[in-house]
């Protein structure tokens, strides 16, 4: 007598069709997380270039006043909202009160009236513009840090690892410090032309 076959899938192996899906979606939840994660990081350091280069290109512009840009300016740097702006003094003074909008994104809202909350800018941003010859010509550095959302130590001796701009501010051991830095030379013209 023949014995007959059941055609179709077993128990064990509908289980481990199961098990294999389940480790697929797991690892494809894992993905989406890491994917998110560095999104957000890349969208931190695009918005800290654009502020940096706007600083620079506001000191181009008002080379009067460079020595007013040399400084730190973090959440806790007050300005008043009515700042005169004329003068070249005046004007770096509104330009610095500017960068720190930019970098807390207090310009990009969400909600209405007291639910308003900002929902752009940098995590606790510090901004740092530093100077080998500060009001006059010389090479400009424009330093940004915020805070990371996953901890990260620089390498020893690396330049992320060694610059003082928001130190001690970002975890036991700045491993939540993001950094990025943008140098260039500003001439400082002078009243018969050249740079001073």
């Amino acid at each position: 007598m023949k014995r007959s076959h059941p055609n179709g899938f077993t128990l064990i192996e509908v289980l481990i069709s199961v098990f294999v899906f389940a480790v697929a979606l797991l690892g494809l939840a894992a993905l989406q997380i890491t994917a998110r994660k560095t999104a957000f990081e890349s969208a931190q350091r695009s918005l800290a270039a654009a502020i940096a280069q706007d600083v620079l290109e506001r000191m181009r512009l008002n080379t009067q006043a460079l020595a007013h840009y040399a400084a730190t300016l973090d959440a806790n740097t007050t300005f008043s909202d009515s700042l005169d702006c004329t003068t070249p003094a005046n004007l770096a003074a509104c330009d610095r009160r500017d960068f720190q909008r930019s970098l807390l994104g207090a310009t990009e809202t969400t909600g209405t009236g007291a639910n308003t909350s900002k929902v752009g800018g940098l995590a606790n941003p510090t901004l740092c513009v530093t100077s080998s010859n500060a009001g006059g010509s010389g090479q400009y550095t424009v330093t940004i840090v915020w805070r990371g959302r996953e901890p990260f130590l620089p390498e020893a001796g690396s330049e992320n690892a060694s610059d003082t701009c928001g130190n001690g501010q970002y975890g036991a051991h700045n491993e939540y410090r993001r950094i990025f830095r943008l140098s260039t030379y500003i001439c400082r013209e002078g009243i018969s032309g050249g740079c001073v």
